[in-house]
């Protein structure tokens, strides 16, 4: 198995170069929406906005926990443990946890849907490949966009050199999508030092979060 030790982070400021180009309505690397979904998105912003003018804004998102993909694009640390079987990812977001089957089963034939559905995984070489399904319609694919509740995702995860991380994520949704969508981040290695993250106790409006990103030499 290759060297995953240690945790993973994106950058402060990748992530928050990503937000600012996610909130451009003509960004090439957003979501195709199918036009249902479109006006979706468009009437969950607006109501969004209303909220934030209202003093709300901050705590609207504190009562679902997050899901698939957005669990994994948050600029805090990630954790791989390789145990017989299974590879299993910690999160600082939310104090996630992902189960990621990699003893050759297949997906569950009548599953449970959840935020974080079933992960069904196998290496290709030093790649794992990630397979996920039974998302629950409750969980959004990206702010503001719901899932149908048939998404499907596929990860593919290497490390391109000793401290960086590449996750390849294409999303499928034939009923939100009109076209899957593609996106790759980068993660960089730093110490494994979570903090406990929880909305609730960011209901003061202080963005300012830690940076664990590992400092230059």
């Amino acid at each position: 198995l290759p060297d995953w030790s240690g945790a993973w982070v994106i950058p402060w400021a990748a992530f928050a170069a990503e937000n600012e180009r996610q909130r451009n309505p003509n960004y090439p690397g957003a979501p195709l929406l199918t036009p249902e979904y479109a006006r979706l998105r468009d009437a969950n912003v607006a109501n969004l906005a209303q909220q934030q003018s209202n003093g709300n804004g901050r705590v609207q998102g504190c009562g679902n926990p997050y899901g698939m993909p957005g669990i994994m694009r948050w600029a805090f640390a990630i954790e791989f443990l390789f145990t017989p079987g299974r590879v299993t990812i910690l999160l600082e977001q939310a104090s996630t946890i992902r189960r990621v089957y990699t003893d050759g089963r297949a997906h569950t034939a009548d599953p449970d849907p959840s935020y974080i559905g079933e992960s069904i995984g196998r290496w290709d070489g030093d790649t794992l490949v990630v397979h996920t399904t039974a998302l629950s319609a409750d969980t959004p694919l990206r702010p503001g966009v719901p899932s149908s509740g048939k998404a499907q995702i596929t990860e593919r995860i290497h490390r391109t050199d000793a401290n960086h991380l590449q996750i390849d994520t294409v999303v499928e949704d034939s009923i939100a999508l009109s076209a899957p969508w593609r996106y790759s981040r980068i993660y960089e290695r730093t110490d494994p030092v979570f903090f406990e993250r929880e909305c609730e106790a960011n209901r003061d409006g202080n963005d300012q979060e830690p940076d664990l990103t590992p400092p230059v030499n």
